[in-house]
């Protein structure tokens, strides 16, 4: 294969990367039969905007479930409606905000203010770097209990503003400094700026010639949020919570929709989070490969197998003339994990001496991935990961227990599926584990 063939094929199966809408390398994994629930996700979040006057709605799952592609997806189907039109503005919080530090609904507030302001400024035609808008206000509002800042002024900083906020600690202890006193003043005024981009970009003569009905603003990347010391963590799932159950009503959004994307593991913690938005979050499963006992569930493998072909362009150059005994093993190994089987194929690509592949080259593949995974079974995981395997269910006997299992979930080791009720089974390659396959053949006491 020409080297620059295979570099093509290793950046298609980048499992970091999200397909925008109408790229060829997409799969519906959400068509009929199912393979990921019983009705597609994208039409769930899309049908909730339609119904509703103005909606806040939470979507997670795991890193490389194609959340951000399905919500671009979502994107795309809200714009192109013609009978009620949308404008959508997608925000990327990694872009605003280190994921690596604990987050507040001053920096969620900021972001959307920031954005929304630019949204409007391009929707009326002119040039959001000439005229800042709301950048100018923030700079504004910290500067009035900054001296230094006083002095240096606004120009010092200018488009690149909100990058010092997020890269920058000491600018951001200089924000919040600022906030602290005067927190109220400080959401109301962001608020009201918000409202008046809103209605600016629904105003505007380009969006309101295409007969918009509503705006729909998508936060993107907040389940990223995450520490990166062990250490850490109970002050960033702290402020997390405090995000999204404190600060609950000031996430929604006066006259527009919104959907936010949240770490997966707070639905462990807080069993009441649909509540306090009026339904349920919604939580991308992984694609069902197998049923819960086992039996291969064909319309999951056969999704993936199509999804790894738009990939590789050309099956049969990289996995063989038995691609079931080559693309079928790490398609089972993955349990139904599009970023490990992209991840797994992108390995292949990389690693092989000759394509196509032979068994043993995906046999280590997936042996090196088991590794990696074994390197994050605790002891103490042990007994609840046996007891997922042999129930399908999460234990639910006390908060700690419950809390364990969310974090178990942030490192992938228990997978969630949904087709009819939601089940539980560990990784593939989890359960392969000795100290757990010890713990099973364990007799039940």
């Amino acid at each position: 294969m020409p080297i620059a063939t295979r570099r093509r094929l290793i950046k298609n199966c980048d499992p970091q990367r999200p397909l925008p809408p109408g790229d060829p390398m997409y799969v519906e994994l959400d068509a009929a039969p199912p393979t990921r629930g019983d009705r597609s996700w994208v039409e769930l979040l899309r049908e909730t905007i339609l119904l509703s006057e103005d909606s806040c709605q939470l979507f997670s799952g795991f890193q490389g479930t194609g959340k951000t592609t399905e919500l671009l997806r979502l994107k795309g189907e809200l714009e192109r409606d013609e009978e009620e039109p949308s404008h959508v503005v997608f925000i990327n919080f990694t872009d605003y905000v280190d994921t690596f530090s604990p987050i507040n609904v001053v920096d969620v507030v900021r972001v959307l203010a920031y954005c929304l302001d630019r949204a409007a400024t391009v929707a009326e035609g002119k040039d959001p770097e000439v005229e800042p808008g709301y950048l100018r206000r923030l700079f504004d509002f910290i500067s009035r209990h900054d001296v230094e800042l006083q002095k240096i002024g606004f120009a010092a900083y200018g488009s690149s503003m909100m990058l010092e906020v997020r890269n920058n600690p000491k600018f951001r202890e200089r924000l919040e400094e600022a906030v602290l006193g005067r927190f109220q003043a400080f959401v109301e005024e962001a608020r009201e700026f918000m409202e008046r981009a809103v209605a600016r970009i629904l105003n505007a003569e380009r969006i309101a010639a295409r007969k918009v009905e509503r705006l729909v603003v998508i936060a993107d990347g907040l389940e990223k949020v995450a520490p990166l010391r062990e250490e850490d963590r109970a002050l960033m799932e702290g402020s997390i919570e405090a995000l999204f159950i404190n600060h609950a009503d000031l996430l929604k959004l006066r006259s527009c929709h919104v959907i936010y994307t949240f770490p997966l593991w707070l639905r462990f913690h807080a069993a009441h989070l649909g509540a306090v938005y009026g339904r349920e979050p919604l939580v991308l499963p992984m694609v069902k490969i197998a049923d819960p006992e086992g039996a291969d569930y064909e319309p999951g493998l056969e999704r993936l197998r199509t999804m790894v072909a738009r990939r590789v362009e050309d099956l049969g150059a990289v996995f063989g003339d038995d691609p079931e005994a080559t693309l079928g093993a790490l398609i089972r190994a993955s349990g139904g994990y599009p970023r490990d089987l992209l991840r797994m194929v992108r390995t292949l690509l990389l690693e092989a001496r000759s394509l196509p592949v032979v068994r043993a080259d995906v046999d280590r593949v997936i042996a090196d991935l088991a590794r990696t995974y074994e390197d994050t079974i605790l002891g103490e995981y042990v007994g609840l990961l046996a007891r997922v395997h042999q129930t399908h269910e999460l234990p639910r006997d006390n908060a700690a227990e419950r809390a364990l299992a969310g974090y178990l979930f942030q490192r992938w080791l228990i997978l969630a599926y949904r087709n009819g009720a939601e089940w539980y089974e560990l990784h593939p390659l989890v359960l392969r584990s000795p100290r757990v396959q010890r713990r099973l053949a364990e007799p039940a006491t």
